[in-house]
């Protein structure tokens, strides 16, 4: 019985010592910072630390003893704790429990919250297994880290070796020898050529090798240069210059190689030595030299004949600058002599427009202006070819209706293509916008050229100008156009020197057409600054030809329609006309109105369709000249039938025979209309003659200035020195119902603001005397002492940014700019003053400043531009032209009196009077050149003035035939 207390107590001791021991072995498992876990046979959970519970196990709240270890992988692979790649679920599970089953080498898997676990297993001798849980997320960073770096730096490295490679390659390449020191002066880097080329020989050179020691080895060789007293005296020299670099420098070697060293230091404090072989440019150079001194000597030669010639040079100077100016002054008479008979052509056309005509009278004498103004411009630009050629021609862009511009201006070929039996036509498709913004008289210019040679070369059947819509955008468009004919054609070999200046397709002495051949020159380059070519082939069928080009165009802001009269709408009416071309267009234009055409091509046929009409037309369209059955018989069989009686009758024809006007009244014809006819004057004859409402005409800009209603008249008090700019003041203002009185310069206003009341006053800038601003400021002042705030309104040309300042500060509360616009007048007069300040004040004409020519694409006469700013008044126009005439003498003496004495303050002024009056009745060219010696005077930079007033001159005379009233009334026309 003791014994065996004694084994129970011993076992006992034991069990403590086990049960101690294995408080130890848990306390020591918690403390490791690793996982740790411990499975019996069964695969069940017996032991596991903190660590593992609540860090690696990423289940903590279902991890206790005795759980299987497959319940554990399970619950993380369906939480979604591991991530398992793309492998499915149950496959993952089961290779994690196969490396279970068989323990080996270490291995990691990654959690989902991007933790990696590295697990170590083993199993007991028990049958169990034991696991360590290592987290090597940061230790993995850094690795991949480090990685990263060896890539990077593996690569680099590769780059330097193939950087390397390349500048070895490059060094080995270039015919110069290539030498690299170090700091302390020794070899580091050569290629071959310096080798074997500079360094002889070869073997010499070694990688190490120190500079002087290069030298003295090479010294040893005999290959030391010329020149030199003694071996230490070259090397000493040659140090000097290695050390110390200051740009190349040659030597000549024992064996003759010229070579030119260049050295430079390098950052580390090395040298870099590139040696070329310049023994052929020494050679070279020495036989230049030789060259040089021989031609030297020709030329002193030479400069002893020139020295002995130079009176025969001075003298055939003289006869070219003599050959020159009468060149020049035979084309400016010429010029005139031109021009004087076009300006009594159109003259006279002008009177004759005052006087009482009939409709078709009327017609023709708008055909004789409308071609008098086109044969002058024509002439203009053959007497100014050599401009057009030296690319001084500037193309307008201003508003114009291309339907009416076309038309006006084939309707002054119409009578050429009339006596030849010709039918000419026009087709504007109704998509292409009517109001454009371009040049139309170049375009004029280019379709007349175009359409008058058609007609020249087209002995019988049609002349046909069509467009097409090429291109359109928000505020441009393309235009095609192309002018057809039925004539002889050109050949194909001379289609290309037709458009050569002078050219000819026919050069034959006896070619039955004449002319310079410059119209086809002129128009190539003038559509080419259209933005487009002119193409020539053979017309439809392979007769004829077929002119085609492309130009740009500007969309202008189109007026407000007129609205089309209701009473047109579904209206029948009969188009009779032999020519297919003109029925074509003729029904496409009534048709765009609403009209119902009934087209047909003889007297015949328009009978037979009548006939057949269950009610009589209310309207026809009849061409005069017609085979078989003309225009006028047609009438009169329509007359004779009481069904057609009462049919209004509308005639088309390209001429006007004798009795034609008999006829038309006694038929009862309505209108004759000239082809091709006008879009515009179809729409109202049509009108008129179905009985509907007129249509309103085009607002007029004097019915755009129409009184207010609380318009009351001012009493106004003008200062103006110029009497062009005074008589156009006054007639708008008087016109409008105001009271003028006038003042020449600033002391007369004063004058008479202290004697009578005024509303406004318009003051001139620039006056003899005392100028307006001077003017102003002393009213100003008289205010300020005795009360009271008039209105004063400047006056000028010179609307830039520092005038309007200067106005500003003189007091003017508003200004008007010259040339006058009524609009801008009459606001400034009727309207509370809108100030002069400059962030205000909207944009202006800037005052050209550089010394420019001052009439560079100038016109010499914008009269349609002076008619506008005149409301289109031409008596008023004719009488400012009379008074610019009456003035300008006085004023050009003026001018010149300047000059002479270097009074630019009396240039300026008389310089800006003249420009305002040249610009009033559209003198541009001479108003620009006016301004430029105004700017000249302002500066006081008087040494060109001069030259300007020989310019100035030469303005006035290009401007004086294109006036009416002749300025020399005794001159002989």
């Amino acid at each position: 019985m003791a014994s065996i207390e004694r084994q129970l107590a011993v076992a006992e001791a034991a069990r403590d010592e086990a049960r101690a021991a294995y408080r130890q072995l848990a306390e020591a498992i918690e403390t490791i910072s690793e996982g740790f876990t411990l499975y019996d046979a069964d695969d069940r959970l017996v032991l596991c630390n903190r660590r593992f519970r609540d860090d690696f196990s990423g289940a903590a709240a279902v991890v206790e003893p005795g759980m299987r270890f497959e319940t554990l992988i399970r619950t993380v692979v369906e939480s979604g704790l591991i991530d398992i790649g793309d492998n499915e679920p149950e496959a993952w599970i089961a290779a994690r429990l196969a490396r279970r089953r068989a323990p080996g080498a270490p291995f990691t898997y990654r959690r989902t919250d991007g933790k990696q676990l590295r697990v170590s297993e083993r199993r007991t001798r028990g049958g169990g297994v034991v696991a360590i849980y290592t987290d090597i997320t940061e230790f993995e960073a850094q690795r991949a880290h480090l990685e990263a770096l060896v890539t990077l730096t593996e690569e680099a490295q590769a780059r330097a070796e193939a950087a390397r490679d390349q500048l070895a390659e490059a060094l080995e390449s270039i015919a110069e020898g290539f030498a690299l020191y170090d700091a302390d002066d020794r070899l580091v880097l050569y290629n071959s050529r310096f080798k074997e080329h500079f360094v002889t020989p070869g073997d010499l050179v070694q990688e190490g090798m120190a500079f002087e020691a290069l030298l003295r080895a090479v010294a040893e060789r005999g290959l030391m240069p010329r020149g030199f007293a003694s071996t230490e005296a070259w090397i000493d020299e040659r140090l000097a210059q290695h050390r110390d670099p200051r740009g190349p420098y040659q030597f000549v070697r024992s064996d003759g190689l010229c070579i030119q060293v260049s050295e430079h230091r390098t950052g580390n404090g090395g040298y870099v030595a590139v040696y070329s072989d310049i023994t052929e440019l020494e050679q070279h150079r020495h036989r230049l030299e030789e060259r040089v001194a021989e031609r030297t000597a020709e030329l002193e030669d030479a400069a002893r004949a020139l020295r002995r010639s130079q009176t025969e040079l001075r003298r055939a100077r003289d006869e070219a600058q003599r050959a020159s100016l009468a060149k020049s002054e035979f084309l400016a008479n010429m010029s005139h002599e031109i021009r004087t008979p076009m300006n009594g052509v159109i003259g006279v056309a002008e009177l004759l427009e005052r006087t009482e005509l009939t409709t078709q009278q009327a017609e023709y004498v708008a055909l004789i202006q409308t071609s008098a103004d086109t044969l002058l411009g024509l002439i203009n630009e053959i007497l100014d070819f050599s401009k057009i050629e030296a690319g001084r021609l500037e193309l307008e862009a201003r508003p114009f209706p291309l339907r009416d511009t076309l038309a006006d201006t084939l309707q002054t070929l119409a009578l050429r293509a009339d006596e030849k039996g010709l039918e000419l036509a026009v087709h504007i498709p109704p998509e292409i916008p009517d109001q454009l913004r371009g040049d139309p008289l170049r375009l004029r210019q280019v379709v007349v050229n175009l359409v008058g040679n058609a007609i020249k070369f087209t002995p019988r059947g049609e002349v046909v100008v069509d467009l097409a819509l090429e291109a359109r955008e928000a505020r441009r468009v393309r235009l095609g156009f192309e002018v057809r004919d039925t004539g002889i054609g050109i050949p194909e070999a001379q289609r290309r020197q037709i458009f050569e200046a002078f050219g000819q397709a026919d050069t034959s002495t006896t070619r039955v057409n004449g002319g310079t051949g410059l119209g086809l020159s002129i128009a190539a380059q003038l559509v080419a600054m259209m933005g487009g070519e002119i193409r020539v082939d053979s017309g439809p069928e392979g007769r004829g030809s077929r002119f085609t080009f492309g130009a740009d165009f500007g969309l202008a802001e189109a007026p407000a329609a007129a609205p089309r009269p209701r009473l047109l709408q579904d209206q029948r009416v009969l188009v009779v006309d032999d020519n297919r071309t003109n029925r074509r267009i003729l029904e496409e234009i009534l048709t765009s109105w609403g009209m119902r055409p009934r087209v047909v091509d003889g007297g015949a046929a328009a009978l037979a369709a009548l006939d057949a009409e269950a009610e009589p037309l209310p309207l026809a369209l009849l061409d005069v000249m017609m085979p078989g059955m003309d225009g006028f018989t047609l009438a009169e069989r329509l007359r004779a039938d009481p069904r057609h009686g009462d049919m209004a009758l509308l005639m088309l024809s390209s001429g006007n025979r004798p009795g034609d006007a008999g006829h038309r009244q006694r038929l009862g014809i309505g209108r004759l209309l000239m082809k091709p006819v006008k879009q515009s004057e179809l729409l109202e004859a049509v009108s008129e003659a179905l009985g509907a409402e007129p249509r309103l005409a085009t607002p007029t800009r004097a019915d755009a200035e129409a009184r207010p209603a609380d318009w009351r008249p001012r009493r106004v008090l003008l200062v103006e020195d110029g009497v062009t700019n005074q008589r156009v003041a006054i007639d708008l203002l008087t016109q409008r119902g105001h009271r003028v009185e006038l003042a020449s310069q600033g002391a007369e206003a004063l004058a008479a603001l202290a004697e009578r009341a005024f509303e406004v006053v318009l003051m001139d800038v620039h006056m003899p005397v005392m100028d307006g601003l001077t003017a102003t400021r002393a009213l100003r002042e008289r205010e300020r002492r005795h009360g009271g705030h008039l209105t004063v309104v400047a006056m000028t040309a010179s609307a830039t940014r520092e005038d309007r300042q200067r106005c500003l500060a003189a007091g003017m509360d508003d200004y008007v700019t010259k040339p006058f616009r009524a609009a801008e007048l009459y606001r400034a007069v009727e309207e509370p003053p809108r100030g002069v300040a400059v962030d205000e004040a909207p944009p202006m004409p800037a005052e050209p400043t550089p010394p420019v020519p001052a009439a560079a694409g100038e016109p010499v006469h914008d009269r349609a531009g002076a008619l506008a700013n005149l409301e289109g008044k031409e008596a008023l126009l004719e009488e400012m032209e009379a008074l610019f005439w009456g003035e300008c003498p006085a004023l050009m003496a003026e001018i010149e009196a300047a000059i002479a004495g270097a009074d630019s303050v009396t240039l300026r002024r008389a310089a800006h009077t003249l420009k305002g009056s040249a610009l009033v009745i559209g003198a541009r060219a001479l108003g620009a050149t006016a301004l430029r010696l105004e700017t000249l005077a302002r500066g006081g930079e008087l040494g060109e003035a001069p030259a300007v007033l020989t310019e100035l001159k030469a303005r006035l005379d290009e401007l004086a035939p294109l006036l009416a009233p002749d300025p020399d009334p005794n001159k002989e026309p």
